[in-house]
């Protein structure tokens, strides 16, 4: 038992357990798409048919043409099978469980059809078999395994027509029941090959596409602490900022630094230095609640925050809470000269992007006023930022 399933394994191209869902609907979004553009042409072709011969027919009138066609039963489903196809293309409900079996039911049906041509003609079995063979490989996305079990019962069905009205030879060589079965065999393998190739095209591209998506995130997101990176910021800030020189709005930036972190490090470690910094990342997120600001790392233990579209004194009362957020971690700093728990100072700069200024003066303002602040922190021993000469004090002055 092993064995074969080791053979078929090897055979027939397995797709993963996590993604059979997602290759089912690629499978179902297909043959949808194939049976849509057959359906097309087999009506564009009869309505053609009917239009060339209508005119050399003396006895009857279009209605009567496209009345014979309407008994038609293969181009009656195929009118319901599109007709019923593009609405649920256009439909937001899931109705794949529905779809899928107007698929096999149209394939089915029409093999019936092709099994009752041959009872009633008898004429070239094998040209029939062959047709419609192909064609059911082709078009429908079905697994092997529905394939290969409607192909036996197909092939079953056509040998025993062969044998019921026993047709005579109109090309090549051999016989119509070697034609066939030669047919079915070099038909079952081309599917099994075309099978394979799609699932393991489907597979890998499935996981190219994840790790592109994981370079993507990871080139726009700080390692260590998993917030926006530099270059996150940078490229955000570029966009924010032409919106705010086109609309005539303020554009606010606050940097912002952890007071004494290399103190941190030396006296508890890097490893707690980076915990540190991950909690203190995480709160700014926290704080956060608009879509259109964003926190991010700027390098080491450096912070940068961007807001838009909103005036400097809201932007003052944000920083306020925002620095006694970091403070009400309560993460304890042994060796800090303002606070006995971990402290961070900001500086801030705003202002309405026009054509005599740029976003690296915009950056550099803010830096300046990051420096004022931890530069007067350390003289007066307060938690502060500075954003045009205003200082803010923290109320924990440890």
């Amino acid at each position: 038992m092993k064995i074969k399933l080791k053979l078929l394994h090897e055979l027939i191209a397995s797709v993963p357990l996590e993604l059979q869902e997602q290759f089912h609907r690629h499978q179902l979004n297909t043959s949808t798409h194939r049976l849509k553009i057959f359906c097309g042409v087999l009506i564009v072709a009869r309505i053609v048919h009917v239009l060339i011969v209508f005119p050399y027919s003396s006895t009857k009138t279009l209605f009567d043409f496209f009345r014979e066609k309407i008994h038609n039963p293969f181009y009656v489903i195929s009118f319901v099978l599109l007709f019923y196809l593009t609405v649920t293309y256009f439909s937001k409900k899931d109705r794949s469980s529905v779809v899928w079996f107007l698929c096999h039911l149209f394939v089915i049906f029409n093999l019936v059809l092709s099994v009752s041509h041959m009872f009633y003609f008898g004429e070239n079995i094998h040209l029939i078999f062959f047709w419609f063979i192909v064609l059911f490989t082709l078009i429908p996305n079905f697994s092997p395994k529905v394939f290969i079990t409607l192909s036996i019962l197909y092939f079953i069905a056509a040998v025993a027509a062969m044998k019921y009205k026993n047709p005579v030879i109109t090309f090549g060589y051999g016989d119509p029941e070697s034609l066939v079965i030669e047919y079915f065999f070099a038909i079952i393998i081309i599917k099994i090959l075309l099978y394979s190739s799609e699932v393991k095209t489907f597979v890998n591209t499935f996981r190219i596409n994840v790790l592109n998506e994981n370079l993507q995130e990871l080139s726009v997101t700080d390692e260590l602490t998993k917030i926006d990176n530099r270059r996150s910021f940078l490229n955000y800030m570029d966009i924010v900022w032409k919106q705010c020189q086109r609309i005539k709005l303020p554009l606010s930036i606050m940097m912002i630094d952890v007071d004494y972190f290399k103190k941190y490090n030396n006296s508890l470690g890097h490893l707690e230095g980076d915990k540190t910094l991950i909690a203190i990342a995480q709160c700014l997120k926290n704080n956060i609640k608009r879509k259109t600001d964003i926190v991010a790392r700027f390098g080491g233990e450096e912070f940068v925050c961007l807001l838009p579209f909103i005036e400097k004194d809201i932007v003052l009362g944000f920083a306020k809470s925002l620095i006694q957020s970091v403070e009400n971690l309560n993460i304890p700093h042994p060796m800090s000269e303002c606070s006995k728990y971990v402290t961070i100072s900001a500086g801030i700069s705003t202002i309405i992007p026009d054509d005599n200024n740029s976003q690296t003066e915009l950056l550099e303002e803010a830096d300046k006023a990051l420096y004022m602040a931890k530069k007067s922190g350390k003289e007066s021993g307060f938690v502060k930022f500075f954003s045009g000469g205003l200082m803010w004090k923290s109320n924990n002055d440890g």
